[in-house]
This record gives structure tokens, C-alpha cells and sequence, in this order.
């Protein structure tokens, strides 16, 4: 094993195969994510950005104001942080990983943020709410003016307080980047019911392959949305080692995906699902060629 293999691995593996990568969530600011995930060519974040501009540009035409978007597994703010700054994760990757980064305190990290954000707001702009279990993390994204506000809480575990409910509620558009297989139905079935029955929000999730999607389809068809798989594959991330990419063909092979030309040549892939309640599924449904809609189940 390569020395770099075994950094990125000396913390073990999940039950799912993939090596655990829980220390940089919890950290005082996204260095360590940042510098670790560049190893691995994390990509997942700036290929789902234009999908989610496109659903809130739809969102601003329809409710003549911008969305409020919620992060679920928002860790930093780092989907926030794209959408907001028009950066890319070869901006991030420059920005927390280079050795210059490295010298800043903790304050002048957050400084900088903060000042790079305040010249991405407007009246245009969406408003980011972040949820996460890691309070570190989502301290710091409130911090650096990724985030507008937050929800710390694992909803797997528990119903949200009156105050959470309350800001959950204001969601318009809910969108995640890898949190699905680690949070499911019990957490995004929570998140919809936090809004009233009229005006639950669109959903756009990116998922591993490894984790089926059909538990959340389920629970969110009997609050009244359809979910649609949208076509083709996203590269997430490298494997970490070759311990770890056995591992996930493994699983892969026990929930009956086949990695031929996907995840066999080295690389954890995700598909987009999107949810609607019914009568806006309906209306997005018109000239949409791109993706399949489902009822209470999602179909490949």
C-alpha cells in the first residue's frame, strides 16, 4: 500500500466498505476537508451546482422570489459556498489546501470568507440553510457567511424541536451531495413534513449507487411527491485504497448494482433523483426528456 493509502485509510471503514472520513467534518474550519478530499479528486459538489441553480432559477420564475435552500449534510456550507461565490471546487481546493492557507488563524480564515461573501449577495440571491450533525462544521459555515442559518440535529434519530421544525419549514428547495446511505427516510420524510401539506419542497439528491434511493421515494410518495431518476452517472471520488474499492464492489454486488465501466475502473459514482409533490412534478414534467417519473418507487 502507497504511504498516502494508508493516511487515508489508518481510520478504518464504515459498514458500508468506504473508508471513514469522520474526523474532517469535525474540525474548527474545512483545511483538513479540503486538503484530504483534493487527494481523492472529490468532483461530486461542482457537478451537481448547475442542477441546483437550474432548480432555483425555476423556483425564482415561478415564485417571483428567490429560493430558500436547504443543505442536508451540509458540513462547511461547501454546496452553499459554490452556489453562492460561483466557485468551483478547483477554487476551494486552492483556497484551504494551498500552504499559504495554512499560516491564517482561525479568525482570519473566517475573515476572509466573510468578505468573500458579502460581495455574493443581493436581493437575487438565494437563502442557505444548512443541516448536519457537526457542530464544528456548521459553526464555521454560519461563521464565513456560507450559511444563513442552521439546523444542527440528526433528525434519523429524533423529530426536530418547534424552533428547527419552524426553520426546516421554510425550505423551497432541499438538495444533498452524499449524505443519502448515511441519512435516509426517517430524516428527509421529517424535512418534508416540516412544511405544510401546500407548500412542501422540491428535492434534488445526489446518491451513491451503492445506496438504493427507493426508502426515501417511498416515504416522500405517501406525502404526495413523485420522484423522477434523472439519466446518467456522476463521478464522486477516487477510492481511497484498493482495500476500500474491493470493499464497495462488495457491496455493490450485494445490493445487485453492476460496477462494469462505473466503479470497477476505480471511481464511487452517484445518480441524481428529483422530488416534487405531485403538481409541480406534473407541470416540470412537460418537454422533460431527461429523466424517468415515478410514483412510490424509483426505476433504472
Amino acid at each position: 500500500m502507497h504511504s498516502d493509502e494508508k493516511d487515508l485509510t489508518e481510520s478504518g471503514f464504515d459498514e458500508t466498505g468506504k473508508v471513514s472520513l469522520d474526523h474532517i467534518y469535525t474540525q474548527p474550519d474545512p483545511r483538513a476537508y479540503f486538503t484530504t478530499l483534493r487527494r481523492l479528486d472529490y468532483a461530486i459538489p461542482e457537478l451537481a451546482r448547475p442542477f441546483f441553480g437550474q432548480l432555483a432559477d425555476e423556483f425564482r420564475t415561478r415564485a417571483g422570489r428567490p429560493p430558500v435552500i436547504l443543505d442536508v449534510g451540509c458540513s462547511y456550507g461547501v454546496n452553499a459556498a459554490l452556489l453562492r461565490g460561483d466557485l468551483s471546487m478547483a477554487d476551494m481546493y486552492d483556497r484551504y489546501a494551498e500552504p499559504a492557507a495554512h499560516v491564517l488563524d482561525h479568525t482570519a480564515l473566517v475573515t476572509r470568507d466573510r468578505a468573500l461573501m458579502a460581495t455574493h449577495r443581493g436581493p437575487a440571491t438565494p437563502r442557505f440553510v444548512g443541516l448536519d450533525s457537526s457542530r464544528p462544521a456548521v459553526s464555521y459555515g454560519l461563521a464565513a457567511g456560507f450559511l444563513d442559518d442552521a439546523v444542527c440535529a440528526d433528525l434519523e434519530e429524533r423529530d426536530p424541536t418547534e424552533p428547527e421544525r419552524a426553520l426546516l419549514g421554510e425550505a423551497d428547495l432541499v438538495v444533498s451531495t452524499g449524505c443519502i446511505g448515511y441519512i435516509g427516510a426517517p430524516t428527509i420524510g421529517r424535512i418534508a413534513r416540516a412544511a405544510d401539506a401546500d407548500r412542501r419542497p422540491w428535492m434534488a439528491h445526489f446518491v451513491l449507487r451503492m445506496f438504493p434511493f427507493t426508502p426515501i421515494a417511498e416515504e416522500l410518495a405517501d406525502l404526495g411527491y413523485e420522484t423522477e431518476h434523472v439519466d446518467g452517472v456522476f463521478p464522486q471520488r477516487r477510492f481511497a485504497s484498493a482495500q476500500e474499492h474491493e470493499q464497495v464492489l462488495d457491496t455493490l454486488a450485494t445490493v445487485g448494482v453492476d460496477p462494469r465501466g462505473l466503479e470497477a475502473e476505480g471511481w464511487l459514482y452517484a445518480e441524481l433523483y428529483l422530488s416534487r409533490p405531485r403538481a409541480a412534478a406534473t407541470r416540470a414534467s412537460r418537454g422533460q426528456t431527461q429523466a424517468t417519473r415515478t410514483g412510490a418507487t424509483v426505476t433504472r
